[in-house]
C-alpha cells in the first residue's frame, strides 16, 4: 500500500494521506483519501490494459459531453490515466450510492441508455468491431478446441440465431450492461460505468442486457415474462433519446440467448477452458433450449 500511495502522490495533483482496498476482480479497486475527499482507484491487470485505455477515452468523452460518469481525475500530465509495472492506472471522483434495482429503474435506465447511445453517435474515437465472430463464433470455437461433444448443437443453435440477428442495425454498444454497471446515488441520479467494453457492434444489445431478469445458470420459467415486463418499461423512455427498429425490438429475446454465447466465450478466455466441464455446458444448452421453446411458444 505505501508503494501505491507513493505513486500517486507523484502522479496526480493531490495529496493521498491513505489507501484502502475494495475489492478484486479483472481490476484491483481502492479507495483513496485526499484532503478529506474519497477517490476510487482502479488498477487494470495486463491482459485488460488495451481494453481499459480505450474505455477510458469514451469516458472522458461523455464527461465533455456532459453524460452522467463518475468524473475521471487528470494526472499531473493533463492525461486520464498511466501505466506502471504492466498495469494500468485510473483514478475517479468517489460517487456514494450503489446498484440499481432494473425491476424499479427501469423508465430512468431506458432513458439513460437512449441519451448514451445519442451522444455516442458523435463519439471520434476508434472503437473495436464486434460481428458474428464476436457474439457467435469464438465460442464455438473454444468448444471445438475443448473437444466438448455438444459443440455441434451450439454451432446449429448459433446459425439460426445469427440467421435473425445479421440484418440488423449497427452502432454503438456498451456490451456490459449489467446492474453492477448503474451506479445510483441516495438522490436518485444514476452513473453509467465501465466503457471497456465498447465497441461498435449491435446496439440492441444493451438494452437487452440490461433489462434481462433470467437466471444465468437456471432455467426459470418466470424469467421471460419479468424481463418482457421491465423491457416494455425501459422502451418508451429509450426511445425518446434513441430510435429502435421494429426488427431490433423483435430481437429482444433473441438477445438474451446471444448474451449465453459472448458472456461464456469471454468467461472461457479469460480462465481458460478447463474452467467449466462438460456437465456445466450440457446444461448451459439445455437452458438455451428450454429458452426458445418458451420464446416461440410466447410469440
Amino acid at each position: 500500500m505505501t508503494d501505491l500511495l507513493h505513486l500517486l502522490n507523484t502522479r496526480y495533483p493531490l495529496r493521498f494521506g491513505s489507501i484502502e482496498f475494495a475489492r478484486d476482480s479483472v481490476s484491483t479497486a481502492y479507495i483513496a483519501f485526499a484532503g478529506g475527499q474519497r477517490y476510487f482507484l482502479r488498477c487494470v491487470k495486463p491482459f485488460g490494459v488495451e481494453q481499459a485505455r480505450a474505455g477510458v477515452e469514451v469516458q472522458v468523452f461523455l464527461q465533455g459531453e456532459g453524460f452522467p460518469v463518475p468524473p475521471v481525475i487528470l494526472t499531473n500530465e493533463g492525461v486520464p490515466c498511466f501505466e506502471a509495472g504492466e498495469r494500468l492506472y485510473i483514478l475517479y471522483e468517489y460517487i456514494e450510492g450503489g446498484e440499481v434495482d432494473p425491476k424499479k429503474d427501469a423508465e430512468a435506465l431506458g432513458a439513460l441508455v437512449g441519451q448514451l447511445h445519442r451522444v455516442m453517435r458523435g463519439y471520434p474515437g476508434v472503437l473495436a468491431e464486434h460481428d458474428r465472430d464476436f457474439y457467435i463464433d469464438r465460442y464455438i470455437g473454444i468448444l471445438r478446441e475443448k473437444q466438448y461433444p455438444g459443440a455441434d448443437a451450439f454451432a446449429a443453435y448459433g446459425e439460426a440465431l445469427w440467421e435473425r440477428m445479421k440484418g440488423l442495425p449497427r452502432g454503438y454498444c456498451h456490451g456490459d450492461m449489467y446492474r453492477g454497471n448503474f451506479h445510483k446515488t441516495p438522490g436518485g441520479k444514476i452513473y453509467a460505468l465501465d466503457f471497456d467494453t465498447s465497441c461498435l457492434g449491435l446496439p440492441m444489445v444493451d438494452p437487452a442486457l440490461i433489462c434481462n431478469r433470467t437466471h444465468y445458470f437456471e432455467f426459470q420459467p418466470s424469467g421471460y415474462e419479468t424481463s418482457r415486463r421491465v423491457f416494455e418499461r425501459f422502451l418508451p423512455e429509450y426511445r425518446k433519446h434513441s430510435p429502435l427498429s421494429r426488427a431490433e425490438i423483435d430481437a429482444f429475446y433473441d438477445m438474451i440467448a446471444v448474451y449465453h454465447f459472448a458472456l461464456q466465450a469471454t468467461i472461457l478466455e479469460l480462465h481458460g477452458p478447463g474452467c467449466v466441464d462438460d456437465n456445466f455446458l450440457d446444461n448451459q444448452l439445455d437452458w438455451l433450449y428450454r429458452w426458445r421453446e418458451q420464446c416461440e411458444r410466447k410469440r
